[in-house]
Order: C-alpha cells, then structure tokens, then sequence
C-alpha cells in the first residue's frame, strides 16, 4: 500500500520499531529461514511498518520445521514488546490471525501434530479471506477441542521459541531498533552488518 505519514509519538515509534526487529532477528537466528530484506516502520495501509522476508526459492513441499519457525517469526513481535516493554499492544493481531492459521492447516489438513497423520476435513476454501475452516458439524466435541489443544500447542511453542532468542539477542535488538528509529527503513545489507552474515540450512 502507499506510505501513509501518521504522526506517531515518539512511544509508537519506539514500540513499532522493536516488533519489526522482534520479527526480523527471530527470522535471522532461524535456521530455515529466509533472510531479512527490508526493515520498515513507515505506516501503509494499516500496518504502522513491515518486515519483507522474501522466499529465497520456490518451494514444492512445505516442511514441519520450517513452519513451525515461521510462525516463531510471527511471534517475534509480540515477543520483543514483551520482553522489552514489558508491555503487549494491540499491533500483533494480524501476526495472531496469520500464525493461527498456519498452526491450523498443520493440525487440520497436514496432520503435523500429535493427533497423528489425519485430515480432519473436509476442508473448505473461505475465498472472500483466502482461508480454509473445518466443517465442525462433523467432529465430536472432544476432537474439536484436541484440535483446538495442539493447534494452542504449537502456537506457544513458536512463541517460546521467539521470546528466547529475543531475550539472548537484545543487545544487537538494541542497536538495529536505534538505526530503525533513526533512518525508518533498513535493508538487508545494513541490518547485517549489525547482526552478522544469515546461516541458511
């Protein structure tokens, strides 16, 4: 969307300056995961900013490890403003809304989780929101709410995953949210040469 000028205070830039580190070092430390193309806290649309992590291949098959750390790295804001802040704000829906998602489609469709390789469909295509749902009128209660345990299950897992690599890499976090603040938008280039060269696996 277009760049949006939205006067923030000098708190919501601080505050939306560390949820995108918190999702760009999250996917930085990552082992599969794609690099960090672009750092931005300028407002579009409804995004106070953004972090563009392009795929660095097409993918035929989507692993369990490597969505697992995705949704890590959509935890990775709300991670920063909690260990940082130690404060939640209202900016890490859309994160929710999409890690949901995911965790979902691993439970529901991929039968990546402990539930076994089962597909507890038929799942529908919600085109209006590009999403698929269960049919819920024909799952017992109780497998309902075992999908509902492990799709939570992997969320927090991914959280967890987050909230300590932001915990151990803050002091760099520190110094790429200054550059942010300051500059607005950081490449690839520049946030690498203040956390190193990315490992891709």
């Amino acid at each position: 969307g277009p760049e949006k000028k939205r006067l923030q205070s000098d708190l919501d830039k601080k505050l939306t300056a560390y949820h995108e580190v918190g999702h760009a070092v999250v996917s930085h430390f990552l082992p599969h995961t794609d690099a960090v193309h672009r750092i931005s806290i300028v407002s579009r649309g409804m995004a106070l900013g953004y972090t563009l992590i392009p795929p660095g291949k097409d993918k035929l098959h989507e692993t369990k490890t490597h969505l697992l750390e995705r949704i890590a790295v959509m935890m990775g804001g709300r991670a920063a403003e909690e260990v940082i802040f130690n404060e939640v704000t209202t900016g890490a829906s859309n994160d929710f809304d999409q890690a949901t998602s995911v965790a979902k489609a691993m439970v529901v469709e991929y039968g990546m989780s402990s539930l076994g390789p089962i597909n507890f469909g038929p799942t529908r295509d919600v085109t209006e929101w590009g999403k698929t749902y269960y049919d819920q009128n024909i799952l017992s209660q109780d497998v309902m709410n075992n999908i509902d345990a492990e799709i939570k299950k992997i969320i927090m897992t991914a959280y967890d995953k987050a909230i300590d690599i932001v915990k151990s890499k803050k002091k760099l976090m520190d110094q790429v949210a200054e550059a942010l603040i300051k500059k607005e938008s950081i490449d690839q280039d520049e946030f690498e040469k203040i956390v190193g060269k990315k490992l891709i696996v």
